[in-house]
């Protein structure tokens, strides 16, 4: 009985909720799957009927799919609709904490007036509850105290928990706020994240304790990500994780070899058709001129390759990456036009 409530609950919900609101979740669904094409066609159609938050988003799947043009216009429209966001990408190198930005060699409309209107947004969102806004105020509207070495460690670890319980999660994955002096605090609530689901924190935890040479841990943390198919756990794994297993003396032969290594890699390849599985990053090459045909050899212990084993790793990565997806953890706070010229996350 209490499931059937729990179901009709969820029907209840799901049907009440306003159908451009339904359509905008599937587009940053498919986002964050790394299908950008797809997810414009469902941005479009609401930035069509107004919606300025997938304004935004459509600016940004057109400047995936190299509509750059385009994107600046969408941008626009998303700022004069209200959107902050927007509102920042469109301040340029106006905007504090940006030294370079988009406008500058893209000839989007941006203009220095935004810059206040999009904290003014944001503040407005921070008020509500939005933890992505309270980042970004931290992140662009810095507080005088934000200047004083040591008072503001002792600020932000005191910040942590608001952050946290109002998923400003990107407030823990920016190093800018951590050091030495408060990184114990980041470390415990990347795990809460990690457990709460955005398997992102189980990454940043990993490198932490990666830096700090507690190896075994950090691999936890990996194999967290790895067993629930999450798209980035194959990806750090492969070229970050393999790599330090072999150095530190953890595991044996098979655990370190190139043909693993391409294996982590094509399962994220499976989950995201952008990533890139280049033979020559796994192993060693030697062209045979007889034969006109390429030889590899793995990496670590030397040993040949063939073509046969290659296309068996392929098929066998296809199999463990079915049924799940890539997530990309991609949002406001996370993507290039936040910071105005890097790579998200």
């Amino acid at each position: 009985m209490k499931l059937i409530k729990i179901y009709i609950l969820f029907v209840i919900l799901f049907t009440t909720l306003p159908s451009h609101a339904v359509n905008l979740r599937e587009g940053l669904s498919l986002l964050n799957e790394g299908k950008y094409k797809a997810a414009n066609e469902i941005f479009r159609a609401l930035s069509d009927k107004g919606n300025a938050k997938a304004s935004y988003w459509l600016a940004y799947t057109q400047f995936k799919t190299l509509g750059t043009l385009g994107a600046g216009s969408s941008l626009l429209k998303a700022a004069e609709g209200g959107n902050p966001w927007a509102m920042a990408t469109l301040a340029g190198t106006h905007m504090p904490k940006v030294d370079r930005s988009f406008c500058g060699y893209l000839g989007w409309p941006c203009d220095e007036q935004w810059v206040d209107k999009a904290i003014e947004g944001w503040e407005k969102l921070a008020e509500e509850g939005d933890g992505k806004a309270m980042y970004a105020l931290l992140y662009h509207d810095p507080t005088w105290w934000q200047y004083i070495p040591f008072y503001r460690d002792y600020r932000y670890e005191k910040l942590a928990s608001k952050l946290y319980k109002n998923k400003g999660y990107t407030f823990f994955f920016d190093d800018r706020f951590w050091s030495d002096i408060n990184e114990d605090t980041r470390l415990k609530y990347l795990e809460k994240i990690a457990r709460d689901g955005n398997l992102y924190g189980a990454y940043q935890a990993a490198f932490i304790y990666k830096r700090r040479g507690r190896i075994r841990e950090a691999l936890k943390w990996i194999e967290y990500g790895i067993e629930r198919g999450d798209y980035y756990a194959f990806v750090f794994k492969s070229v970050l994780f393999l790599p330090l297993i072999r150095d530190s003396g953890i595991g044996g032969k098979d655990s370190v070899s190139s043909k693993l290594s391409f294996f982590y890699c094509m399962v994220a390849n499976s989950m995201n058709s952008h990533y890139d599985c280049d033979l020559i990053t796994y192993f060693d090459e030697e062209y045979n001129e007889e034969r006109d045909e390429l030889k590899y050899f793995d990496e670590y212990s030397g040993e040949i390759v063939t073509q046969e084993e290659i296309e068996n790793i392929k098929g066998k990565a296809r199999e463990r990456a079915k049924g799940y997806k890539a997530n990309l953890y991609l949002d406001e706070t996370t993507v290039e036009f936040f910071k105005g010229f890097r790579k998200n996350l």
